[in-house]
């Protein structure tokens, strides 16, 4: 690695005065926008600037160079935890006193951790059969929680509908109107705080439905989980007082989505500890952050080192419970307890690898589309065999699916065409049983190559969970069952010549990697190794004349940078790095999602790296050539909580960023875009956005313009709104809502990265 420095630019927004910022009315301002947007999300929010970036700017003075070279760097190796002898003398009786606590009709086991009855004791039997015999446990023991060979995280259907409400909060209104309302405000801030953070950090959405809040009623009043798409309540209560933070009752778990009602006893909610959360806002964040962080299924980090544990403390070191490792043992995780041995002090934050972790659970594989471009013949998302854009939609439990084909011509009212499909390839309606357990992950990839359409991988991750190949040719789908039975993070990318995508199914740590190929009809794997725990990033970074896509590999927490540049034939590359992050001006201990795009029109692809919050926001501009990946490197100034999205919203052929944010929330940030242009500069245009949504961003008509489906699953019997871009002039026309089918995810959905 190479950096040299030059001259440090002021940040945008404070040296660039108003240019560039938005002067006129907030979009979208185009035809029917009054009744398909206004009256559905609400009046247009107030004309008011939030933070330096709702003011444009330019991004062309760079301030150092960056190149990759050097070798790559072996992973420290992990080392198993014995199963404790002591287990294998147990009654189940002396195990429960131990080690969990008696809540109705389930447990809690380390303070907030739920299980129904019947899981703490198949517990107890594995554990008392493993120590009889000596068995080990699996390498490493922790971070996910692993029932019955599968992770326990949110199914498709669920992980953009984790809508929440607030229940009562104490003291009541009318034992002290002053500290009731401080409560209920510190709660609701604190909460959508927290949920944002975890969505920057995996592909979810939570949904603050506040029109359900009741914190001034005993009984929670209308915030009743179950009813009008409520799926989990905040509260306080007599639950959880003291010393306790917090604590996730079962129904809020994704082990247990769809676990039979009957065996259930009890609300999806987090009840809050009065004492401890209410105590200051650094106390009140750590443990939403927590306590969240157990609702996408994530288990204490300090499990993972319970040889360190006092076996009398609250740490009752149950390392030993079915757990899957995502990252390495974290010292500084969230997921942490700080009174227990060998953790670092919390802090309101989460640690490099809680994102990372959250990351590989919930972000699945996604086409790049806009980096295939030229040499593509899918350059969208097109499932038709026409090479009509549209989408896909994938229902968990059920090999059902829906396929909507764009019908209309560019710029012309946007339409499609609903046909059912189904992913075992079989004719509807469809009876053959699929992804019983509701935990595949579907990814959209041109695997054929020679198709105007495109192909799904269904991967359960795990040994328990089925995965499989839908081969899509437009009129007819043939379903391809495949052998992995591994736990991976599929990367699509086009990284051999010729017009096919291929599959790398990364499997952070030390084990082995495999590329997943289609070759001559037939599924083929390459045996390859990223051997290191790191964001695996694709894009075209060298363009089209520099071969396929590279991987640029981003190592948060020993803030490294690692490449892999592919040679386009054989599927060879070439491996540099791990360079030093800090020297290339991302700071070590930072948050930093990744925006990949082409922000300049060069067809080589770029990085913004976004800090959400004080740290240094960073575009690295790829100057890089055909044996070589280098960036230039601008500074840039985005304040507030956003989730990022790429799309070229105006049609100019370089992408832009849809910064969304739900102005409804208690800090009323507005959503923005940034439009770039050729010279690397942009400006800010406001979005009205009140409501909540999972923005889908695709161009439907075919114009050349990014298109933005609002979709919002958490009303099922509501309609999704339709902004139609209209080319150069930096606005949207607002088509009727359309009806998406209940339950279904959009294959490819995604964010920044």
């Amino acid at each position: 690695m190479a950096c040299s420095a030059d001259e440090v630019i002021p940040p945008l927004g404070e040296s660039g005065g108003t240019d560039g910022g938005d002067s006129g009315p907030p979009l979208p301002g185009g035809d029917d926008c009054d009744e398909n947007w206004y009256a559905i999300d609400g009046a247009p929010v107030p004309q008011e600037l939030n933070g330096p970036e709702a003011f444009g700017g330019s991004l062309a003075k760079h301030q150092s160079r960056i190149e990759f070279t050097g070798p790559a760097r072996q992973p420290d190796p992990v080392v198993p935890t014995p199963i404790n002898p002591a287990f294998g003398q147990m009654t189940f009786e002396d195990f429960a006193a131990r080690y969990a606590e008696r809540f109705g009709n389930y447990w809690f086991v380390e303070g907030d951790q739920a299980m129904t009855d019947a899981d703490l004791h198949a517990l107890y039997d594995r554990l008392h059969e493993q120590a009889s015999k000596g068995a080990q446990p699996p390498v490493p023991t922790a971070a996910a929680y692993d029932e019955g060979g599968f992770d326990a995280a949110w199914s498709s259907g669920r992980k953009l509908t984790l809508t929440w409400c607030v229940g009562w909060v104490l003291p009541s209104l009318s034992a002290n109107e002053e500290l009731h309302a401080e409560h209920v405000a510190l709660l609701i801030e604190t909460m959508e705080w927290a949920t944002r953070a975890w969505e920057r950090a995996g592909d979810v959405n939570f949904v603050h439905l506040a029109q359900y809040d009741s914190p001034e009623a005993q009984a929670s009043g209308q915030c009743q989980p179950g009813e009008n798409g409520i799926h989990f309540r905040v509260r306080t209560g007599p639950e959880c007082t003291g010393a306790c933070g917090g604590r996730v009752f079962i129904e809020a778990l994704p082990q247990y989505e769809f676990e039979d009602p009957a065996n259930i006893d009890g609300d999806a909610e987090i009840v809050f500890g009065l004492q401890r959360f209410f105590d200051n806002e650094n106390e009140a964040r750590i443990n939403a952050l927590h306590e969240l962080g157990h609702v996408l299924g994530f288990t204490h980090e300090h499990l993972r080192w319970p040889e360190e544990q006092d076996p009398d403390s609250g740490c009752n070191g149950l390392g030993e419970i079915p757990w899957r490792g995502l990252t390495p043992p974290d010292r500084s995780s969230v997921m942490a307890n700080d009174f227990c041995a060998g953790v670092n002090p919390n802090v309101p934050w989460l640690s490099a690898w809680d994102r990372l972790g959250a990351y590989y659970q919930y972000t699945w594989g996604r086409r790049r589309a806009s980096m295939m471009g030229l040499v593509s013949q899918v350059d969208d998302y097109a499932y038709d065999g026409l090479g009509q854009t549209g989408i896909l939609w994938q229902t968990s439990r059920s090999a059902r699916m829906q396929r909507w084909s764009s019908t209309g011509a560019p710029g012309q009212p946007i339409q499609f065409a609903v046909e059912e499909l189904c992913a075992d390839g079989s004719a509807p309606p469809c009876m053959g049983a699929f992804d019983s357990e509701g935990r595949v992950r579907p990814s959209p990839a041109l695997l054929s190559g020679g198709a105007f359409d495109l192909d799904v991988l269904f991967h359960g991750p795990g040994p328990a969970l089925a995965d499989s190949l839908l081969l899509n040719e437009g009129a007819e789908l043939d379903a391809v069952n495949l052998d992995l039975d591994w736990f991976s993070v599929p990367v699509v990318g086009s990284f051999e010549s010729g017009n096919a995508d291929q599959i790398l199914l990364y499997r952070p740590g030390p084990e082995e990697d495999a590329l997943l190929v289609l070759e001559d009809g037939d599924v083929v794997t390459y045996p390859m190794n990223f051997s290191g725990y790191a964001y695996p990033l694709a894009g075209r970074f060298r363009g089209f004349a520099g071969g396929r896509n590279d991987i640029m590999w981003y190592d948060p927490q020993n803030n490294g940078v690692s490449s892999w540049r592919w040679m386009g034939q054989g599927f060879n590359f070439v491996v540099n790095g791990p360079s030093d992050a800090g020297t290339l001006g991302l700071e070590k201990g930072v948050e930093y999602t990744p925006i990949v795009g082409d922000f300049n029109g060069d067809a080589m692809t770029d990085l913004l790296w976004y800090s959400a919050g004080g740290g240094a926001d960073l575009m690295w501009w790829s100057e890089s050539n055909v044996a070589s990946i280098f960036f230039e490197v601008a500074g840039a100034t985005i304040t507030h909580d956003y989730r990022p999205f790429v799309g070229d919203f105006d049609g100019n052929g370089v992408d832009d960023i849809l910064w969304f944010a739900s102005y409804a929330e208690a800090v009323h940030v507005t959503s923005k875009i940034w439009y770039f242009f050729e010279d690397e500069t942009y400006i800010s245009r406001v979005l009205s956005t009140h409501l909540d949504y999972s923005p889908y961003v695709a161009d439907f008509d075919d114009d050349g313009c990014s298109d933005i489906l609002w979709y919002k699953p958490s009303e099922p019997n509501s309609a999704s709104p339709l902004w139609r871009c209209l080319p150069n002039d930096q606005d949207f026309a607002c088509e009727p809502p359309l009806q998406t089918p209940g339950g279904a995810y959009p294959v490819g959905f995604g964010g920044s990265y």
